[in-house]
């Protein structure tokens, strides 16, 4: 069976890098414990972010028909996709939208965590950075609390949370996270 695999986190969480060593170790350790080793790890996003190009609103809709066109070639895919902010976007939506469009393919999310310090001492390595238009720690701390608020929405929208990461050095999940929201 395909699924759908949202790769979320802060910038300079580790996207990428994760995506790229879960295609490089499907049979390792972690993705069975994920439940990933079985499938075939397609990445999705990235290509979007080569190069220094910036991606408006409007192109990252354009994984919904990405997605859809992996899913009807394969059978056992796991579809990794690199979020990004926009994603969720109130006029973009492409999470909903991809979810809407796949309703009996699970859509899962997983969350890198990466320590403060450490998530803001990797932002100057970013393309992007600049030092006098970034934003501090402090608005890098509220942004990842929007993430986890949004984390807890889309699950009661139907979306699997698969697991937290720390990613702050190597690869740990996170047994106990906050973000597994229960129903009663």
């Amino acid at each position: 069976m395909n699924r759908i695999v949202w790769v979320m986190g802060q910038s300079a969480a580790g996207k990428e890098t994760f995506i790229q060593y879960a295609i490089n170790n499907p049979d390792g350790e972690l993705m069975r414990k994920l439940g990933y080793s079985n499938n075939k790890i397609i990445p999705v996003g990235d290509d979007y972010h080569r190069n220094g190009i910036i991606v408006n609103y409007h192109d990252r809709v354009k994984i919904v028909d990405i997605v859809l066109d992996f899913i009807n070639k394969e059978t056992n895919a796991a579809i990794f996709i690199k979020w990004q902010y926009t994603d969720n976007d109130e006029h973009n939506d492409v999470i909903r939208k991809l979810k809407d469009a796949t309703p009996d393919i699970p859509n899962e999310m997983i969350m890198l965590s990466v320590e403060s310090d450490t998530l803001y001492a990797r932002l100057p390595n970013k393309w992007w950075w600049n030092e006098s238009t970034s934003s501090t720690q402090e608005q890098m701390n509220d942004v990842v609390k929007i993430l986890r608020y949004n984390i807890l929405r889309w699950q009661c929208r139907g979306l699997i949370f698969t697991a937290e990461i720390d990613a702050t050095d190597g690869y740990k999940i996170i047994e106990n996270s906050k973000l597994k929201y229960e129903r009663n």
